[in-house]
């Protein structure tokens, strides 16, 4: 088997003042294996396919700003959102075996401390309840299925942390 990969990459990160925080990032990939066939000794012709768990593009995006307040604490509201395209989760390109493309959205609000040893936390992942794949196993010959995982769902939670 042969393969062509090409790609590009690119992450940014700004502070463009002393509250705000910004990342940006980016992923673009061209794959192909050539020749594959179906099963080995297969009559069909030998077809060229993406590899497994490579979305073309990805992005991310994170902002955070920091509002300090006047004992010294302080208050951070973040958000971030990501993006995947669809992708295969068998070399073999069955559209039954392909996750399709998401958008994850999570925000967070934090407080913390002068001293910065107490941080308490609200946070929501997944805010649109997104229903993302992100691993899968064709089970055709065996039962006919397929077996998939997905991303965890919408969660919202309290957390705080204390450091000694």
């Amino acid at each position: 088997l042969d393969a062509e990969t090409y790609g590009a990459e690119i992450e940014l990160q700004a502070s463009p003042t002393d509250r705000l925080d910004l990342i940006l990032s980016a992923s673009y990939v061209d794959a192909t294996i050539e020749d594959l066939p179906l099963r080995n000794g297969s009559p069909l012709p030998l077809r060229d396919v993406s590899p497994t768990y490579a979305p073309e593009f990805q992005a991310f995006a994170m902002a955070r700003y920091t509002i300090p307040l006047a004992a010294g604490s302080s208050i951070a509201i973040q958000g971030d959102v990501s993006y995947s395209d669809e992708f295969y989760y068998n070399l073999r390109n069955f559209d039954a075996d392909k996750f399709d493309s998401y958008t994850m959205v999570n925000g967070l609000i934090s407080w913390t401390s002068s001293d910065q040893s107490l941080v308490a936390s609200l946070l929501i992942n997944n805010i649109t309840d997104e229903r993302a794949g992100i691993q899968g196993f064709d089970l055709a010959t065996l039962c006919g299925c397929n077996e998939v995982s997905y991303r965890a769902p919408r969660k919202c939670a309290v957390q705080i942390r204390k450091e000694f």
